[in-house]
């Protein structure tokens, strides 16, 4: 991803400054980006790399070199938020440190380095919305927002490339995504939401983390929950909605989406602060026709103005994606990376809103059968989120089925919550939302800026005591949308094909969380109604087998032979699960450095401490 990449050298060593600018350059993905170099001593760099709209700001002090990544949205005078934040560090104010982050709302990264010792602390959001790694080889840390970066720099300290992390590897085939700080590879962890990282000690420490047992809200009821929620929310979108000129929502035929148009048009629809547009992909096969004609009508009921982006996972664009993200977006993402890169060319500066998080914030994220016990949570977790099972990734791999599913366990063990419900609320969030979601969202980062108000901490943490039941069903959700718009309650809704306002939609949701909660009578279903053999399923199996031929050393992490099955098979496996599994056999191979131009580079900022 665009952003920030620190190297730091501990015990009197020199890093070699033109090797990390080398590593740079090489994920300098479009002519538009250039690299900026921040800090540079004997003992290190700071740089970013990215395009001229991607948000950065470095504040300088006496003190210290203070570096922004991404955006503070509820302070107007970031120079003076970034300075205290230094002055906390500095002092070891800790507490107040914490207290900030809590309440911040924002997507950042923010780096302080002392100007007289070269130390230097990282600072994140407490969603951990810009994706961070990190990994230490011998004296040196390194610290980089780009995955690739992190790979090549141990690698390269290393003299051979950087293992795999088969339990990392494992999870990935299990739900799509690594648990806690794991990557598919060895040594490189991701960096924790809402953490403090002392970058020459290599030591994170936690400055805030969600509880999910407690419901604050339980004595208002549906109408008066859902009242504050909408304000907070507009609020939300209001902070958002002043960052640039054009905002763009990405438009589905889902809710989450059109709550962020009707919050955006509540603060930009009759005012001249700034352009509201509405975009949606379509998809060359015509899959998601039904999807585009939704979004349409929603946005030509606000009158904001529409446009559609036809998409394909062309070659290109897939090449690129496993580059870009090593692995932590499947190439079935790809589409996703095409429209960012139309929408960028029309619109460059813009910001994409999108609706995420309005999946974790209104439904009901509690079991959907009854748990007594840590071993029958671990259970339904696994089963209701798995993509291969733990056998199926034994044979794959060949890591123990029972190790697998113990890396759960001690997972939830760590979480904070004193009651299942809390921690199976706590894995979908922590593990799914940040894991996996939003790595997603961070792809359209390497084109344009991207946001949602649906994190802001305020909307999150007023929404999560809300309690259950006045989530299922989509009780609360009905609500909170009609006090925004009415009318977009009464459009229909894609997944279900009746609008959420029918009581056919009462029905099928609660057919759909029947059938939720007993995942191999779904995915009968699912076969019955819709065959495996079409573009979808041809094409998964096609990139599978063709990432099989043209990896390494394949035999040193997957079975050739389970994998060949699995590319070849009738209905048994699902396209997502192929283009899984060619993203991570392709991900894995070692990486060589690409024959590139070096980029442009920006001078030094700071040369000396």
């Amino acid at each position: 991803m665009p952003g920030t990449t620190i190297v730091r050298c501990c015990g009197g060593n020199v890093h070699d400054q033109g090797r990390v600018d080398r590593v740079l350059d090489s994920v300098c993905f479009t002519e538009s980006y250039e690299r900026e170099t921040v800090v540079r001593n004997a003992g290190g760099t700071v740089a970013s790399t990215g395009y001229d709209s991607y948000p950065t700001e470095v504040v300088e002090t006496d003190e210290w070199t203070i570096l922004l990544e991404g955006r503070i949205y509820d302070r107007r005078d970031t120079e003076a938020a970034l300075r205290n934040v230094a002055t906390w560090i500095d002092g070891g104010n800790a507490e107040r440190l914490a207290e900030w982050v809590a309440t911040r709302d924002g997507d950042f990264l923010i780096t302080v380095v002392d100007r007289t010792s070269g130390s230097t602390w990282v600072v994140n959001d407490v969603f951990g919305r810009l994706p961070t790694y990190r990994a230490t080889v011998g004296d040196t840390t390194i610290v980089t927002r780009e995955l690739k970066v992190a790979r090549r720099l141990a690698a390269v300290l290393e003299g051979r490339p950087v293992g795999v992390d088969r339990l990392g590897l494992g999870q990935m085939l299990l739900f799509g995504y690594p648990l806690g700080t794991r990557t598919p590879f060895d040594g490189v962890r991701q960096l924790p939401p809402g953490s403090l990282l002392e970058v020459e000690r290599n030591e994170v420490t936690s400055l805030h983390e969600f509880r999910f047992d407690r419901y604050e809200n339980d004595d208002r009821s549906v109408t008066e929950n859902a009242r504050a929620l909408t304000d907070r929310f507009v609020e939300a979108c209001r902070r958002r909605a002043g960052t640039t000129e054009t905002s763009i929502v990405s438009l589905s035929g889902g809710l989450d989406s059109r709550a962020a148009i009707a919050g955006y048009d509540a603060v930009l629809g009759d005012t001249s602060k700034g352009t509201l547009l509405a975009a949606t992909s379509v998809r060359e096969d015509g899959a998601n026709t039904d999807e585009a004609n939704v979004a349409r009508e929603v946005a030509h009921t606000l009158g904001v103005p529409w446009s559609s982006y036809f998409v394909d996972r062309t070659e290109r664009h897939r090449e690129a994606l496993l580059e870009m993200t090593q692995g932590m977006n499947t190439v079935g993402m790809s589409l996703g990376l095409d429209f960012a890169e139309q929408l960028a060319a029309d619109h460059p500066g813009a910001t994409l809103v999108t609706g995420d998080g309005g999946d974790k914030i209104f439904p009901d994220l509690t079991p959907p059968t009854a748990v007594d016990s840590r071993t029958e949570l671990v259970e339904t977790l696994v089963r209701t989120n798995q993509q291969f099972t733990p056998a199926e990734i034994e044979d794959l791999i060949g890591l123990d089925a029972d190790r697998l599913v113990d890396s759960v366990a001690e997972r939830i063990d760590a979480y904070p919550e004193a009651t299942l419900e809390g921690a199976h609320t706590h894995f979908l969030i922590r593990e799914r939302g940040i894991n996996m979601l939003n790595h997603g969202e961070d792809r359209t980062r390497h084109h344009l800026w991207t946001t949602t108000p649906f994190y802001a901490p305020d909307l999150f943490a007023a929404a999560m005591a809300c309690p259950p039941e006045q989530k299922a069903g989509t009780e609360l959700y009905r609500e909170f949308l009609s006090l925004l718009s009415r009318e977009l309650t009464e459009i229909e809704y894609v997944d279900f094909g009746v609008p959420i306002t029918s009581v056919e939609y009462r029905a099928k949701k609660f057919a759909y969380g029947w059938l939720g909660a007993r995942p191999a009578l779904k995915e009968r279903v699912r076969s019955l109604l819709g065959s495996q053999s079409g573009e979808g399923g041809i094409h998964s199996r096609q990139l599978l087998a063709e990432a099989i031929a043209d990896a390494n050393g394949l035999g040193r992490h997957f079975s050739a032979e389970e994998l060949q099955r699995i590319a070849w098979d009738g209905s048994g496996h699902r396209p997502h699960q192929r283009y899984q599994l060619a993203t991570l056999v392709a991900a894995l191979d070692p990486i060589e450095p690409p024959a590139r131009q070096p980029a442009r580079s920006r001078p030094v900022l700071q040369g000396q401490h």
